[in-house]
């Protein structure tokens, strides 16, 4: 009876385990709460190139998270076009996601490749990501975060 019982617990843990682990959400938020970017101002890496961190004074909500800004003029231009100045991959780990993975960032950890923004959790990732071609690693990341979208 005790070895069913374990097995049955095993069984409901590896169920619960493989159905979050394909629940995600579009913008990566972190661990805890609904801030984007860890509050890092998206649309300054485009429009200044600087790494900012936002206030909350000048946020916006999108796709179920709070995005922060420097400024009025940066909440402005990515509340007219979020898509423009989001990052891509919904902020999650560019490296990881060429991967398959999903990973959160750090905000001092980006890049700017055709007017995109790309954001990696370390600086190793960025470097593979340069050292072994940004367009292929873009097509293999493309292709993970499709099918992430697909599962949603």
């Amino acid at each position: 009876m005790l070895f069913r019982l374990s097995g049955l617990l095993a069984g409901l843990m590896l169920f619960f385990s493989a159905q979050t682990a394909f629940a995600f959400d579009e913008i990566n938020t972190g661990y805890i709460g609904s801030t984007a970017l860890h509050g890092y101002d998206s649309a300054g890496y485009l429009s200044s190139g600087q790494s900012t961190k936002g206030e909350s004074e000048y946020s916006y909500k999108w796709k179920g998270a709070t995005w922060y800004f420097a400024d009025a003029r940066s909440r402005d231009l990515f509340a007219s076009n979020p898509e423009k100045y989001s990052p891509q991959y919904g902020g999650y780990c560019s490296n990881q996601m060429s991967l398959g993975n999903l990973s959160d960032v750090d905000p001092g950890v980006w890049l700017i490749h055709k007017d995109k923004l790309y954001f990696f959790g370390h600086q190793a990732g960025k470097d593979r990501w340069e050292r072994t071609g940004v367009e292929a690693r873009i097509a293999d990341a493309d292709k993970h975060w499709k099918s992430y979208l697909a599962r949603k």
